[in-house]
């Protein structure tokens, strides 16, 4: 228990030099702005938990985590922007706010290109980091007492170099608090199959549907290009081009080529403003790369429509999509079945692992997320309406921001009864609502929230409402 005390005093001081705003059981304020491109904040405060009941202990504990904050994926949206301002400066369409502009975006692309597209950044490092050192101080017994046991950690990717990184810096990080643990923890190993089964072969029905299906092509065409996001558009090009020159770009003839291919796109006043968002969205994740104002080009309210625009396009494409559809999450069938395998293999004694971590992508924690109909995540849209922000609560920067994660800590007590809480985020969160919690010895159901269920399952309860059974 000494052992355990000191590793906490050493990881909180740790924190202390990198601190995260958390809150005190309450969600944080929605940064919504930047949608599934948030840098990554812990949404509940260490010492608010609700304990497990009496008799239980800590037996195995599991993860799921997107990688950090990154770079931009490609040159295109910067390669776009200032073909934008090349034509507006022959055109001599240039206002004094336009012409801050360029520079703006020239030190952006000195930092991408510099950082490597697609890699994490200083932040993105930090963020795991942090994330595996609050896991320590969250569960620091479990742990000691997993080391004297001589029980491992598995360690998986998708593969892909963010997610990769995001995995070595998270163990580097347990490491680094427990030094104990190195000899514990496997090498990592890549299972594209499981973490980045958006792209693999048994999916190919998915992959066609987000190619070629008219339903949804036809969705995502009329939010994307509205009258209202046309209104938006042009407000914030008028404040940084003539208005003449916002004409011609919105009469979609401007004719901007691909910056990585030469191939000629129509690009109008929509489009251009989707790629100056891109590069405001991408600016908080690389702090430690540089500074930058974009919120000059693109105040909070305009920011907030595109914001929106990228939310309907992830919700549409990646999470609960059409009503009736499945789609769009069926295919993350394995990895519920990973999280529920693990599970089932501790409680028959076939496995002695001590944590199952898992690095990955937002294409796979959102239909994950929609999959186990996780509270904010699940809500279909019928065919004949549109997802809005009036009418449904899933949002980016709340389902899938940088560093993402959904962990499942798993209790038994001497007569071998098994019970599951989740974290989202960090968050404690219930499980779909067709799950039926325990109710005694829950603290929040007992004294705080008469009506509402606590955190702890049984996980045979997980097993019946989720189709194990």
């Amino acid at each position: 228990m000494l052992r355990a005390t000191r590793v906490v005093l050493a990881i909180a001081l740790t924190l202390c030099l990198f601190p995260a705003p958390v809150a005190h059981g309450k969600p944080l304020p929605w940064k919504g702005d930047f949608s599934s491109n948030t840098p990554y904040e812990p949404q509940q405060d260490l010492s608010t938990y609700e304990p497990p009941p009496p008799g239980y202990a800590l037996v195995f504990t599991q993860l799921v985590a997107r990688h950090g904050s990154r770079a931009l994926t490609s040159a295109k949206d910067i390669g776009y922007t200032l073909q934008l301002i090349a034509h507006a400066h022959a055109a001599d369409a240039l206002t004094a706010l336009g012409r801050e502009l360029e520079p703006e975006v020239l030190s952006l692309e000195k930092a991408n290109v510099a950082l490597g597209y697609g890699n994490l950044s200083g932040r993105g490092v930090e963020e795991h980091q942090q994330l595996a050192a609050r896991l320590l101080v969250r569960l620091p017994e479990f742990f000691v007492g997993g080391i004297q046991a001589g029980r491992r950690i598995h360690v998986v990717t998708s593969g892909k170099d963010r997610a990769v990184d995001s995995g070595n810096n998270f163990v580097a990080s347990l490491e680094a608090h427990m030094p104990a643990l190195t000899p514990l923890i496997d090498k990592p190993v890549t299972n594209t199959d499981l973490l980045y089964f958006h792209k693999a072969p048994q999916n190919k029905d998915y992959q066609e549907w987000l190619e070629d299906n008219q339903m949804l092509k036809a969705k995502t065409h009329e939010i994307l290009y509205s009258a209202r996001s046309r209104w938006y558009a042009r407000r914030v090009l008028e404040r940084l081009f003539s208005a003449s020159f916002v004409d011609t770009l919105a009469a979609a003839g401007h004719g901007f080529s691909e910056p990585e291919t030469g191939t000629p796109v129509a690009r109008n006043e929509v489009d251009a403003v989707v790629s100056l968002y891109n590069l405001y969205v991408v600016a908080p994740g690389l702090r430690d790369e540089g500074t930058w104002r974009f919120e000059r080009f693109l105040p909070t309210p305009f920011a907030r429509w595109f914001a929106y625009l990228h939310d309907a396009e992830e919700f549409y494409q990646k999470g609960p999509s059409f009503a009736g559809a499945t789609i769009t999450f069926k295919m993350a069938q394995v990895l519920q079945d990973d999280f529920f395998n693990a599970v089932e293999a501790i409680r028959r004694g076939q496995s002695t692992l001590l944590a199952e971590l898992r690095f990955t992508h937002a294409e796979i924690v959102i239909p994950f997320a929609a999959l186990m109909q996780l509270p904010s995540s699940e809500r279909q849209v019928p065919a004949d309406q549109e997802y809005t922000y009036r009418n449904n609560a899933w949002r980016g920067a709340l389902v899938t921001p940088y560093a993402v994660n959904i962990q499942w800590d798993v209790y038994a007590n001497a007569a071998g009864d098994y019970l599951v809480k989740m974290l989202y985020n960090e968050r404690e969160m219930p499980f779909k609502a067709a799950c039926r919690s325990i109710r005694e010895g829950s603290f929040y159901y007992r004294l705080l929230l008469p009506l509402r269920r606590g955190f702890y399952y049984r996980f045979d309860e997980l097993k019946r409402c989720y189709g194990y059974e």
